[in-house]
């Protein structure tokens, strides 16, 4: 065979090669399946509605202020109602000739009560009626009250309208304790309200990096079968040229070894999709059958150049393990107070006023008679009492005041040490995205360079001028510097949802409102 023929038949099997060679090559996508393609927006409404751990997250978040309504529960109007019925039937003697041997006392009352909130007063306003029944002078037959039979009386109706009022002077003055209490459960309440922010916010930053650890791994996935296709073709041209004796047998076996080496990184890269797949799919609940498109909306830009005073600032502001150290602290405060509070005496002032009215008709009566009745305020019963109480010695209450002191220091230091981390961590996570950024950026620029580099090469093993070993080394440098710019665009944005985190204003970025995000339960 002519060397014409030779240099014939190669460039016919070039072309053939250069051919399967392009890395644009039209994504295949399996048959009957579905297509999706999903923003980072609905990546993040689909994770909030299906996924397990933030569907959790926003039912904790709906219990947060729990405890704090719980304890408004002391401020609220109550309906309150008793009633008392006795009976006494005893021997006749000298002792009961005037006040009988049977004698009935009974009374039912109902009224409203509540404790001030701002002032710690309790109120109570009750109405209610007395029947009081003895059968004095009522036995004839008896000669020693025979003769007093007019003295007799039927049932008596007593009515009234009371209002009670109850006031601690000193350990609890005017509601002191009660409004210091009221705060720190508020302040609790918050507190978890924001510990659930935070958790949904690393939850959907977890969902997001799932969707792009997906997109990654279908794209390797697709770059290393090319790369396989590409070998298997380099391998078979060069079983063609050893034929023509163009090339060596041992050429032949450093393709077979490159084709088994190409196999082997293509199913683990079909295994890795696979697992990246089935845990994007329970995270969002996706159809089995759905396939998502390689296509992201990943940025590729800063949406704005950082600022570290200026993040830091709205950190201190947002941030919520420090926002919480700041309220534990100050609750601690208010717990101290309590305390020394604690070691005050208990002095209470209590009275009550009544309205009352007097009937032997009907109970009624003490309420409709304008003239005499209960309305009428001619018959009053006045009562007051003052309570005071002091524990002498009580080591308790030296040890809560002890202990709280304590415990303010022990929140002082963890907020000086919380205001460093929070420093540190903004520092941290402004210099780690500005170093992705460029580190994305110049991976931009080496994918073009080596893709320039590529083409050249690809152009000389045209000409006859590049042998095989060259397109191979050439073309393992562009995979390798495709998948780099892949996975550096992802570094990126996880990088900047990291800082949104070390600023706590990662929902702001995606425009959730906490409070919406709070189920709705029927």
């Amino acid at each position: 065979m002519g060397r014409k023929t030779q240099v014939s038949i190669l460039l016919c099997s070039t072309l053939l090669l250069v051919g399967s060679f392009g890395l644009s090559a039209q994504d295949q996508r399996p048959s009957g399946g579905k297509i999706m393609r999903l923003t980072t927006e609905e990546t993040v409404k689909r994770a909030l509605d299906s996924n397990f751990a933030l569907q959790n997250l926003r039912y904790e978040l709906a219990k947060s202020d729990s405890n704090y309504l719980k304890s408004e529960s002391q401020y609220s109007w109550r309906l309150v109602a008793d009633g008392s019925f006795r009976q006494s039937i005893l021997p006749f003697n000298q002792n009961n000739v005037f006040t009988g041997t049977k004698i009935s006392n009974d009374t039912i009352k109902g009224g409203i009560e509540k404790t001030i909130r701002a002032t710690g007063t309790y109120f109570k306003l009750e109405a209610g009626n007395t029947r009081f029944d003895s059968n004095a002078f009522e036995d004839k037959s008896n000669p020693l009250t025979a003769g007093f039979a007019g003295l007799a009386l039927p049932p008596l109706y007593t009515g009234f309208i009371t209002a009670t009022i109850s006031q601690d002077l000193l350990k609890n003055s005017f509601g002191y304790k009660g409004r210091n209490q009221e705060k720190i459960l508020d302040n609790q309440a918050q507190m978890a309200k924001n510990q659930v922010s935070l958790q949904i916010s690393q939850a959907i930053v977890g969902s997001l990096v799932d969707f792009w650890d997906y997109s990654v791994k279908l794209h390797s996935l697709k770059t290393y079968r090319k790369l396989q296709e590409n070998v298997k073709d380099i391998r078979n041209l060069t079983i063609r040229k050893q034929g023509l004796g163009l090339s060596e047998g041992f050429e032949v076996n450093q393709w077979n070894a490159l084709l088994a080496q190409a196999d082997s990184q293509l199913e683990t890269a079909v295994v890795q999709k696979e697992e990246s797949k089935r845990k994007l799919a329970r995270t969002l609940k996706l159809e089995n059958d759905t396939d998502l498109s390689e296509e992201t909306d990943l940025l590729e830009e800063m949406p704005e150049k950082p600022n570290f005073a200026k993040d830091l600032e709205i950190a201190y502001k947002k941030r919520t393990d420090y926002v919480n150290a700041v309220k534990d602290k100050e609750n601690a405060e208010l717990l101290l107070k309590n305390a020394k509070n604690d070691q005050l005496p208990t002095l209470t002032l209590s009275g009550s006023a009544s309205s009352q009215a007097q009937t032997i008709t009907t109970p009624e009566k003490n309420y409709t008679d304008s003239g005499d009745g209960v309305t009428s305020l001619k018959y009053k019963d006045y009562n007051g009492k003052v309570a005071f109480s002091y524990p002498l010695f009580d080591k308790g209450v030296y040890a809560g005041r002890r202990d709280s002191e304590i415990t303010l220091r022990q929140a002082s230091l963890k907020e000086i040490d919380l205001r460093n981390e929070v420093r540190d961590d903004v520092k941290g996570r402004i210099d780690s995205v500005e170093a992705s950024y460029k580190i994305y950026k110049n991976s931009i620029v080496t994918e073009s360079e080596t893709q320039n580099y590529y083409n050249g090469v690809l152009r000389s093993f045209r000409q006859g001028r590049a042998d095989a070993v060259a397109v191979k080394n050439a073309l393992d440098t562009l995979v390798r510097d495709q998948l780099s710019l892949t996975q550096a665009r992802v570094n990126f944005n996880i990088d900047l949802m990291r800082y949104y985190i070390a600023k706590n204003t990662l929902l702001e970025r995606f425009n959730l409102d906490v409070d919406k995000l709070i189920p709705t339960l029927e």
